[in-house]
């Protein structure tokens, strides 16, 4: 009987790690791309923004490039739809990365001590992606995602821009 409560209890913590967000909104930042650009909370604030927290070494996180590109590209004329890619490596590991990669996001590196502010889980896992709506309140967020993005990610933003 024991065995089967705490069986029950960590399938509960597992699935509560994975769910939507506990995170309600996210914390105030300011931030230099690896590109050269300033984006900060108030320079998204009213728009729509797809944060992905990555890292060069994830298999799951180069995956879903293509199609975190796509999404990007479908959006590329719409200033208010805003995407940002956070990794905790430093910005040599990213830009290698990234010759092999094109992730068409702006990067910010060595942002650790932000992104895991932004966990949502019992853990911190990769890729973690988090749709934020102009009051910079989680819409939406998955971790560790095995299947395809595009969609619900597109739908979300959607909402919020229309």
């Amino acid at each position: 009987m024991k065995s089967k409560i705490i069986t029950l209890l960590l399938f509960s913590l597992l699935l509560s790690s994975c769910q939507n967000s506990m995170l309600k909104n996210i914390p105030e930042f300011s931030f230099t791309t690896i590109e050269g650009e300033n984006i900060s909370s108030d320079s998204i604030r009213g728009d729509a923004t797809v944060i992905c927290v990555w890292a060069t070494w994830c298999g799951d996180c180069i995956r879903e490039i293509p199609e975190l590109n796509d999404l990007s590209s479908k959006y590329a004329g719409n200033d208010c739809v805003n995407f940002i890619a956070l990794s905790d490596e430093d910005e040599s590991t990213v830009r290698k990365s990234l010759s092999r990669f094109p992730f068409n996001f702006k990067h910010v590196v060595n942002s650790k001590s932000y992104s895991d502010q932004l966990i949502t889980g019992v853990t911190k896992h990769f890729p973690q992606v988090i749709v934020i709506n102009g009051d910079l309140n989680v819409v939406f967020e998955v971790t560790e995602n095995k299947n395809k993005i595009f969609e619900v990610l597109d739908s979300h933003i959607a909402e919020i821009i229309n």
